[in-house]
């Protein structure tokens, strides 16, 4: 499953995770969409950097959020819905994953829920898999940004989507499945 966060800050010890979405990704078939929600913490924690990037509205977080319990619990409903309630954990795949997991680690301690009973220990960072292809010189480019895995993947994401969970957890499953075709 392919998850993206948008967060209010860098550090997930102290910065509020805001929103966060779940995209099923399985190689050469359709990429789906499985949950998109924000995330009202009890106090949210936001930098001006980082709404100025992400262009979340606290106020839309404030009336439209779930509290970490209730996203939590929502999430582990559309996992079961999708992958069973047997399921075993689900790897996770992000680019730049250990901070997507960092945030999502932090909902799950803000809910009381055990992050491994639904998700592997491992995930797959595309962020990696970009800079292994930028040093091996099989793409170009000087950073292993979204940005520019996008752009090595032809991946197009209307302006409004980039920098939203969803929107970037679909292009980031698109150019997934984009460099598996290419390499």
């Amino acid at each position: 499953m392919v998850v993206d966060t948008e967060t209010g800050g860098l550090d997930p010890k102290k910065n509020s995770i805001l929103s966060i979405a779940g995209i099923v990704w399985e190689p050469r078939k359709k990429i789906k969409s499985l949950f998109d929600f924000y995330v009202c913490e009890d106090e949210i924690n936001a930098t001006e950097q980082a709404l100025k990037v992400n262009k979340i509205d606290l106020e839309m977080v404030r009336e439209e959020g779930l509290s970490p319990s209730e996203t939590v619990i929502e999430i582990k409903k559309k996992l079961d819905k999708r992958f069973g309630p047997d399921r075993k954990p689900i790897m996770l795949v992000a680019h730049n994953a250990p901070f997507d997991v960092g945030f999502i680690k932090r909902l799950y301690l803000l809910a009381g829920q055990d992050y491994y009973v639904d998700f592997k220990n491992r995930a797959l960072d595309t962020c990696s898999i970009l800079h292994y292809l930028m040093i091996s010189g099989k793409i170009k480019g000087y950073r292993a940004s979204a940005d520019v895995l996008f752009e090595a993947t032809s991946v197009k994401i209307p302006k409004k989507d980039r920098h939203t969970a969803k929107g970037d957890a679909l292009a980031t499953a698109r150019a997934l499945e984009k460099l598996l075709a290419m390499f």
